[in-house]
């Protein structure tokens, strides 16, 4: 069930208004799963008048959203405008009008007049659209809080076609391989199954019998697509920069914590392990510290928005970033200013609070600051962070000194099963002139990534081991 809202305003003096409120309450993941907007300008011819249409509308609307600047609008036969007919209408039914004031420096007569007569209801005042849309956001919140108490949250969901029999006892295992809270290991030996996935929020009984969430589903189901729930993870290692030419890719519908450690090898795999020399020592070293983007990973799966079943997470490398990407914005009134701020505010409460049990997942913020420090210890910068769209995005840069390879030499270094190789064998294999192949090979030795000998005549040029 959605709640309708009715928009109340000269529409001429706020047409830009008008068009900015429902779009952002449609854009609002959690408003947009409660509420409706009405605006008169966009229906369509339905046989009734006008002053008939926005009359009934009005009167069956659940929340009016008054705005009043200088104009008082055009004058009805009755001898008031339609935004006071609106206004009266709503009134007689309700007494939750929510009005708001713009800040002008005229107003018509008439307009005042509305003003005191609405002045029964405490309004507010706002100068741009920015300001209206953030009171208005707060006033549907309090509205929800208020109403719907008792509403079940997507990841609380019970799969009523679910048992235990459904669940993944492998999954399971890895749950408890990255435990993190120790009073649920005394539940799972003294209590059984189905007492752990009560304690974690994972299911709960219906009618009797025990069924999984979907949150439950999503980190312990053998087979989540039983369900129907959008899940899918895009792997991607790309050659270039662009996102052109592809190397390798991979797409998983796996439970979490399965999908964690394959991504892990997909990192592994795909990203150059390059050997450099530290004091005496020569340390192998990847291009990111994966504790970071296992981060942005599980950030990604507990915060996502799973309603948006048509765009999966994606998890792509280029050669001179990784980007995460997740279908969903920020969850009102989350900024990308306050992502460290400990006020959690939780689009997917029950996964929150699995991934809260596991060492992958502290407290709300941490995850970001772990992700910074984490950077800046590998001698990177600071993950970057956007919302685009529908979609939030965490961006990795690499160092500037690898990012130096051209898309030759990083595809040799990644193949490590080729630990040597001549300037024949180069050009073979990239079908390049000798010229090219010298300079390629030359470079990595210079960055004490090859080293260069001599067979007889011939020229070998071997990667520097990590022993």
């Amino acid at each position: 069930m959605k709640y309708e809202i009715f928009v109340s305003s000269v529409r001429k003096e706020f047409e830009q208004e008008r068009k900015f409120i429902k779009q952002e309450i449609e854009n609002d993941y959690i408003l947009n799963r409660f509420f409706d907007v009405f605006l008169f300008e966009e229906e369509s011819a339905s046989g009734l008048s006008p002053e008939e249409l926005y009359s009934e509308e009005v009167i069956n609307s659940d929340i009016y959203i008054g705005l009043i600047g200088s104009d008082y609008g055009s004058i009805l036969e009755s001898g008031i405008s339609p935004t006071e007919l609106e206004y009266d209408l709503y009134n007689k039914t309700h007494n939750d009008a929510l009005i708001y004031i713009k800040d002008v420096d005229f107003r018509e007569e008439k307009t005042k007049e509305f003003i005191e007569k609405i002045g029964t209801h405490s309004y507010n005042r706002f100068g741009n659209r920015y300001v209206l849309i953030e009171k208005i956001k707060k006033s549907l919140a309090d509205f929800i809080d208020k109403n719907l108490r008792n509403y079940k949250a997507f990841d609380y969901e019970i799969l009523s076609d679910s048992s235990c029999d459904d669940v993944d006892m492998d999954a399971l295992d890895l749950f408890f391989n990255v435990l993190d809270y120790k009073p649920i290991e005394k539940i799972r030996d003294e209590k059984g199954l189905k007492r752990v996935l009560s304690t974690i929020h994972a299911g709960d009984y219906e009618n009797g019998e025990f069924r999984l969430n979907t949150a439950g589903a999503l980190f312990f189901a053998k087979d989540i697509s039983k369900f129907n729930i959008s899940h899918q993870v895009k792997m991607v290692r790309f050659f270039d920069d662009e996102g052109i030419n592809t190397f390798e890719k991979a797409e998983y519908n796996l439970s979490f914590l399965k999908l964690i450690m394959e991504a892990e090898l997909f990192f592994n795999k795909t990203l150059i392990n390059i050997s450099k020399v530290k004091g005496f020592k020569r340390e192998t070293v990847q291009d990111y510290p994966f504790e970071a983007i296992r981060e942005a990973l599980v950030n990604a799966l507990a915060h996502r928005d799973y309603t948006i079943t048509t765009a999966p997470i994606t998890f792509y490398i280029y050669n001179d970033r990784i980007e995460i990407k997740s279908p969903g914005r920020l969850v009102y009134p989350l900024t990308i200013s306050k992502l460290e701020e400990n006020d959690p505010i939780h689009r997917n409460e029950a996964i929150c609070n699995i991934f809260s049990k596991t060492k992958y997942m502290e407290h709300v913020g941490v995850g970001i600051k772990k992700m910074k420090d984490s950077m800046r210890a590998h001698g990177l910068d600071e993950p970057e962070f956007a919302e685009i769209g529908e979609f939030f995005k965490v961006t990795f840069r690499a160092d500037d000194g690898y990012n130096g390879l051209n898309v030759r030499q990083k595809e040799f270094l990644r193949f490590n099963d080729e630990s040597e190789i001549t300037i024949k064998e180069y050009m073979s294999l990239f079908s390049i002139v000798r010229n090219t192949a010298t300079k390629d090979l030359n470079e990595l030795v210079d960055r004490n990534m090859l080293e260069k000998t001599r067979n007889g005549k011939q020229i070998i040029y071997r990667k520097i081991s990590s022993g």
